[in-house]
């Protein structure tokens, strides 16, 4: 306790003589290194060749074919299922669909066929793979109708919202069409019989049609994207003058942890600043979008499906199968999304890795962009010489009718801090407060600008400490008197107990009745003194339309405006 007096003033003065950088966001022009990174890195895991390898095993499995006979079926998705102790991922996991009794599978087994193949029935919705979404294409292009206006390239087919819809207990695969003169309507495709469903007004309940010349967006590319479980872990190292600067697991957006359905884009783990941890794992496993007057959706987005963006073709490729994987880019060249670009096609999918100075100073950009049928959505992660982190999320989206209304995107991420070592302390910073407060029992915390209030999480036995503040565009759910008027969006920031084991954490699936973010029940009043720390953020980004799809702000070139938000993390006393 003696230790923690002499450590907080100290803080305390920090901060006040930092209060200003921290306040300014995206604005922060803090002078740092502009000399180039040395980054190094290597395949971590499985590989393609074995997941390939995994999927056949399971597939002629008498088991799994016992279960699926007789049936019409599909492998929707592959999950990596994480070790305990954080290394390589030695299990899976394989989901099939039986359309003919829409039923789920699941089998599990070990990437070195040492154990039996197990499977199961389980209730639940897998989401949509990109396979199934061609095989729906092609449906669409077969058919009487349709099939002469595609071969005349009259037609524009897409993935819809929402991706699924149930009628009678089947399941329907949804599709946009859009036609030459603009027209857009969804169908659905029922695999049980491969048929076409037309919905009536052009669109299932929770969606919208839209006559001619009424759709918003950038226009489709069709290029599709990756299925879930696409090998693609990846080490990485940083260095600068011969000196270390992070060290990192990236794990790319469709190998990702969360929930089969949703996953949680580009992936973190392990990182660490000048030798020391910050992070045992960051990622943003909850993603959803809610419409003014629920005219569209609402929806819970997923960010497994990897879409193509602009990777020029001059970096060092580190693949780990047919989709791409992990680009680093060489020096000066920067690779640009739907949000920079206003243009849909690309060339790559995966992770692209490179360094950008950005006026003030270089960062080391990690960057994605991922399909959720009509949405685009990218990813960043920005680590800059001085142990600044800065997590980013754009949106965007490609041509329809429900993007034309105004809507709120939210985004959560999960951080889950390991100062220095897992056991933390926490504190509330805010401008014209004497003394830091402690936070001793998970608790959830709402942004407040005025005060600049953010999240100080210190090393539990020493004075290393990092700095989580809010940025200007990250939104807010509830007034200066701590009214909530966004019940939808449900809070800010929720400081929580680490639940689980290092390797396998609990509480990355929310336990959610509907789409909306259900964090708060896991708040049950645990101590957080000298414990070991996740930090979930929410970011709230409200969108009029879509017709502003490219108006950034890009004077530091970098994704940033009123449709990018995210925090700041900044050491303190490192």
């Amino acid at each position: 306790m003696k230790r923690l007096s002499r450590v907080v003033p100290a803080l305390f003065i920090v901060l006040i003589l930092t209060g200003n950088i921290f306040a300014t966001g995206e604005n922060t022009k803090t002078k740092r290194s502009g000399k180039l990174f040395d980054v190094k890195i290597k395949v971590w895991g499985p590989t393609q060749v074995q997941t390939e390898a995994a999927k056949k095993r399971v597939e002629r499995d008498p088991g799994v074919q016992n279960a699926l006979r007789g049936t019409n079926h599909r492998l929707i998705a592959f999950d990596y299922i994480e070790n305990p102790d954080g290394s390589p991922p030695t299990r899976y996991r394989v989901i099939f669909y039986d359309y003919t009794n829409d039923r789920t599978f699941v089998a599990e087994s070990d990437f070195a066929g040492r154990q039996p193949v197990t499977v199961r029935r389980d209730n639940f919705d897998p989401g949509v793979g990109n396979n199934e979404l061609e095989a729906g294409f092609n449906l669409i292009r077969n058919d009487s109708v349709f099939g002469s206006l595609y071969k005349e390239n009259k037609l524009n087919l897409s993935g819809a919202m929402p991706p699924t819809t149930h009628i009678n207990g089947e399941r329907l695969v949804n599709v946009g069409i859009q036609s030459a003169n603009g027209d857009y309507q969804i169908v659905g495709i029922g695999f049980k019989n491969n048929r076409i469903v037309r919905y009536q007004n052009g669109a299932p309940p929770t969606s919208e049609a839209a006559p001619e010349g009424t759709s918003c967006g950038v226009t489709n590319a069709g290029q599709g994207s990756t299925n879930s479980g696409i090998a693609g872990q990846y080490q990485m190292t940083v260095s600068q003058n011969g000196n270390p600067l992070w060290e990192m697991l990236i794990i790319r957006p469709s190998s990702s942890s969360g929930g089969t359905q949703e996953r949680s884009g580009i992936e973190v783990r392990d990182v660490k600043y000048k030798g020391k941890s910050v992070l045992k794992r960051g990622h943003a496993p909850i993603l959803n979008v809610k419409y003014v007057d629920n005219v569209c959706g609402p929806y819970r987005d997923w960010q497994f499906a990897e879409g193509f963006f602009e990777a020029p073709d001059k970096g060092a490729t580190y693949p780990n199968g047919p989709d791409g994987g992990v680009m680093l880019l060489a020096p000066g060249q920067i690779a640009t999304t739907v949000v920079e670009s206003g243009n849909d096609s690309g060339n790559f999918q995966g992770v692209a890795v490179y360094q950008q100075d950005v006026g003030f100073g270089n960062e080391l950009v990690l960057v994605s962009e991922m399909n959720a049928s009509w949405y685009r959505y990218i990813m960043e992660w920005r680590f800059a010489a001085d142990g600044t982190i800065r997590p980013r999320y754009g949106f965007g989206s490609i041509s329809n009718g429900c993007v034309c209304h105004p809507r709120t995107h939210h985004v959560y991420w999960r951080f889950d801090f390991d100062v220095v070592g897992p056991n933390n302390k926490v504190f509330k910073v805010e401008r014209g407060r004497k003394f830091l407060t402690p936070i001793l029992t998970e608790s959830a915390v709402l942004r407040n600008y005025q005060t600049n209030r953010s999240i100080l999480i210190q090393n539990g036995d020493g004075d290393e400490a990092y700095q989580l503040t809010p940025n200007l565009t990250d939104g807010e759910v509830a007034n200066s008197l701590g009214e909530i008027f966004d019940t939808y969006g449900g809070g800010d920031m929720w400081i929580l107990r680490f639940q689980g084991k290092p390797g396998s954490p609990d509480e990355i699936n929310d336990p959610n009745v509907g789409t909306a973010a259900n964090i708060g029940a896991w708040l049950n009043d645990e101590s957080l003194d000298n414990q070991d720390v996740v930090v979930w953020y929410g970011a709230h980004e409200y969108r009029v339309d879509a017709t502003s799809l490219t108006n950034f702000d890009r004077s530091g070139r970098i994704i940033q405006g009123v449709h990018v938000v995210g925090p700041d993390l900044r050491p303190v006393r490192w």
